[in-house]
């Protein structure tokens, strides 16, 4: 196994060719970076703290000239230091690494190095030259007298990356499309976007903000709202969807294998955008009569409206996919039939679409007045879209704590002529709903009960008329760092209503699978699939709610496309299972790189721009959207609160990376 032979991180030197014993970094698993991708070894790793060489056969000369490749294709040009600077290290170190390091005048180098960390505009600039000056700090020999590379075989790798996009699960370069937004060009900011996904308005309106929960502005002030700019990027793009595909050239070599995608929600729909641009022929088979999915029915319109969601479906219809409606897994076909009709794979994201009750004893799921709730919000759904939305009289009460009891509650306050309770065993910081979610559910008069258990539905003659709960209060932490929580002795109480949603969860419809289609389920119930979503059987490959359980519409997207290379590689190589990107995330993770949290540059106090909305008022019993576009000021101006924060980490490998194109 590769060890660490010399390097710099941190400012620490570390030089093991001549000692008979090894330094190493503390705390860093080094021996988790030795292979890249199974049998592939690690020569180095390079990052914005420094650089390991990891085997003697490494060049440092030539694994820099690697990693300046990437800084100098990614600088932006807006700034001389990196635009002009990139350059002209790239072009000493390409002297170097082909045994010329004699002829680059080195203190050229390492002044434009010094500059462009001192004065670049992002973290490109301020943080790709470190390792090139920690080299010639502590190594400078071995760049002026490398020897010539020419002739050597190794691949590698580079992201470029940030906390935010770490956090993101598609992994979009968000810093790239705020600068374009800053700079008055939101069709750019959607373009950056889409080169992940197709839902971009869509996401832009629902996003659990996993990004902003990682920003480093947070460090000094307050997170970058980085789901409301992506949502002005979609809503003022001067291009529409049909020029931004229109000069689109798919490849031919592989466009006459066919696939097909078992559900049209946001994974499924992903999954067939990435294997259109590829050129493959893909068909979507959907159950319902349109395309969305639970993003289409369980989503609210208050939060996206389905005019939006329907206008970015489209996109596979532009692409030359089609959409099979009104056709049911199980029902009008399975997934040997697929493979009978000619497909050469298949993707199931299907999704979860059958909600819990609260199965408490005796529980009677045939009670007037009581719903899951999922079941709640497809009524609202075909409701809003007919015009004739559902009434309910009375109080409602919400058992959850989740996005999807957020859901429940906001729709049925707009139907209601009662009080809309939620009652959630834990607290209201413990609560998974967004925490906008939850302050919007309170500014339009929904009660809340925090650390409150259900214990039995009260009813006469088949109908609801109450909730009986008792009080909990917090114990010691669990495994997790989560506190428990206990029932209070003797502290029930009852809560009169006209209805109960049971808003605790949902599950996959098990009865669309057979033992003959050979698709195993894991302990959760949930389609079994490996780290590339493949499936237990051969060609069939699972992603989303089905695969994960109920997941975020960001997670759906993600897995979508992880599925769509994966299909590639198994129609393309017969092997699947590797993912450059991934892995060098799990590296990232391992060595904590961005877990750093300071400013590196001075920043100005600038609050976040406030969002504007419908007023409680203007939201009562109706379905208008709630939260507004930001204007074009308001989105420059939240925009240059981004502080750019860029790294560049590069491993060059002795073999080529399998998915590395």
């Amino acid at each position: 196994m590769n060890q660490l032979y010399y390097g710099v991180w941190d400012s620490v030197v570390y030089d093991n060719r001549s000692r008979n014993g090894v330094t190493l970094p503390e705390g860093l698993p080094l021996e988790q970076f030795a292979q890249f991708n199974s049998g592939n070894p690690t020569l180095s790793f390079i990052g914005d703290k420094g650089f390991f060489i990891l085997s003697p056969h490494a060049n440092l000369a030539y694994v820099l000239w690697k990693h300046h490749q990437r800084i100098a294709q990614e600088s932006c040009g807006k700034c001389t230091p990196c635009r002009a600077g990139s350059r002209i290290l790239l072009d000493a170190l390409d002297k170097a690494r082909l045994g010329r390091g004699h002829d680059v005048d080195w203190r050229q180098v390492r002044a434009v190095a010094e500059q462009m960390c001192d004065t670049a505009a992002c973290g490109i600039g301020q943080t790709g030259p470190r390792a090139l000056l920690a080299a010639l700090d502590h190594f400078a020999d071995l760049l002026i007298n490398a020897p010539d590379s020419s002739a050597l075989a190794h691949d590698a790798y580079s992201t470029v990356t940030s906390r935010c996009i770490e956090a993101c699960p598609a992994h979009v370069n968000v810093p790239r499309y705020i600068d374009y937004i800053r700079d008055g060009h939101p069709e750019l900011a959607m373009g950056a976007v889409l080169k992940h996904y197709p839902l971009v308005g869509s996401c832009g309106r629902v996003c659990v903000r996993l990004c902003e929960s990682a920003c480093r502005r947070k460090t000094f002030d307050t997170a970058v709202d980085i789901k409301n700019l992506k949502r002005f990027a979609a809503d003022n793009s001067t291009d529409s969807m049909e020029s931004l595909f229109a000069d689109l050239h798919v490849p031919a070599e592989a466009n006459s294998l066919r696939v097909a995608v078992v559900g049209a929600g946001p994974a499924g729909i992903t999954c067939a955008y990435h294997l259109l641009l590829r050129g493959y022929h893909v068909d979507i088979f959907e159950k319902s009569q349109y395309a969305g999915g639970m993003a289409r029915c369980g989503i609210p319109t208050y939060r996206l409206p389905k005019g939006l969601l329907q206008s970015e479906t489209e996109v596979i219809t532009r692409l030359g996919g089609r959409y099979l409606y009104n056709q049911a897994l199980g029902r009008d076909f399975t997934i040997s039939s697929l493979f009978s009709q000619g497909y050469n794979a298949v993707f199931i994201g299907m999704g979860c679409s059958q909600g819990m009750f609260l199965r408490l004893p005796d529980e009677d799921t045939t009670l007037e007045g009581y719903q899951n709730g999922i079941d709640f919000l497809l009524q609202v759904h075909d409701g809003v879209n007919s015009g004739s939305m559902p009434k309910l009289s009375g109080d409602v009460v919400i058992v959850g704590g989740g996005n999807v009891a957020m859901d429940c509650a906001r729709s049925a306050v707009r139907l209601t002529d009662g009080t809309v309770h939620i009652v959630y065993r834990r607290t209201e910081e413990d609560a998974p709903a967004d925490h906008e979610e939850i302050l919007a559910a309170k500014e339009e008069g929904i009660q809340f009960h925090f650390l409150a258990l259900q214990e039995a539905i009260l009813s006469e003659n088949g109908k609801v008329t109450g909730l009986r709960c008792s009080r909990m209060e917090q114990g010691e932490p669990d495994a997790s760092g989560r506190r428990s929580v206990n029932p209070v002795p003797d502290s029930s109480w009852e809560l009169p209503c006209s209805h109960i949603i049971a808003a605790i969860g949902q599950r996959i419809d098990h009865g669309v699978l057979t033992d003959e289609d050979g698709i195993q389920y894991d302990r959760r119930g949930n389609i079994a699939v490996n780290e590339a979503l493949a499936t237990s059987r051969p060609g069939v490959f699972a992603g989303g709610d089905c695969a994960t359980g109920p997941t975020t519409l960001i997670g759906g997207m993600a897995q979508g496309r992880t599925a769509a290379q994966s299909i590639h590689d198994y129609l393309t190589r017969g092997s699947i299972g590797f993912v450059p990107r991934t892995r060098m995330s799990q590296l990232i993770k391992l060595g904590r790189f961005l877990d750093d949290g300071a400013p590196e540059v001075a920043q100005m106090d600038r609050p976040r721009t406030p969002l504007r909305a419908l007023s409680p008022q203007e939201r009562d019993h109706n379905f208008k959207e709630v939260d507004l576009t930001m204007s074009s000021e308001d989105a420059a101006r939240e925009a240059s609160r981004c502080m750019r924060c860029y790294r560049v980490f590069s491993v060059v490998t002795q073999l080529p990376i399998p998915g590395n194109d």
